[in-house]
């Protein structure tokens, strides 16, 4: 199975499982028992999914440098940034679920029109 096939499977099975989940957050928030501490990442992975990330402001001091050094140190910020984005999204998809499972377990054809 090609990598473009697995993805699609994988994201036709994501897309299945989504309203489940979403259900589920609903009713972890509303739960007394919820410590506030998960609440808290809940809410913030709901608003960053609907509304996106807030935009980042980087204050670069260049102590005397020249712009361009202050460019380069910019661009090396950003590179640093990146690097650590890759790793996590590496790390999660190394502890995610491995199983090659039908991609339509019920039999049903499957809308191939969204990406």
């Amino acid at each position: 199975m090609s990598t473009t096939t697995q993805n699609k499977t994988l994201h036709n099975k994501i897309r299945k499982l989504a309203p489940d989940a979403i259900e589920t957050m609903g009713e972890m928030l509303r739960d007394p028992k919820t410590p506030g501490p998960t609440k808290a990442q809940l809410i913030g992975f709901i608003l960053e999914r609907t509304l996106g990330k807030p935009d980042t402001t980087i204050h670069l001091m260049t102590e005397g440098g020249t712009v361009k050094d202050a460019e380069n140190r910019l661009i090396a910020i950003a590179e640093e940034i990146r690097e650590e984005t890759a790793k996590d999204a590496e790390e999660s998809e190394e502890s995610g679920d491995d199983s090659e499972d039908d991609d339509n377990e019920d039999g049903e054809e499957e809308d191939d029109d969204e990406e």
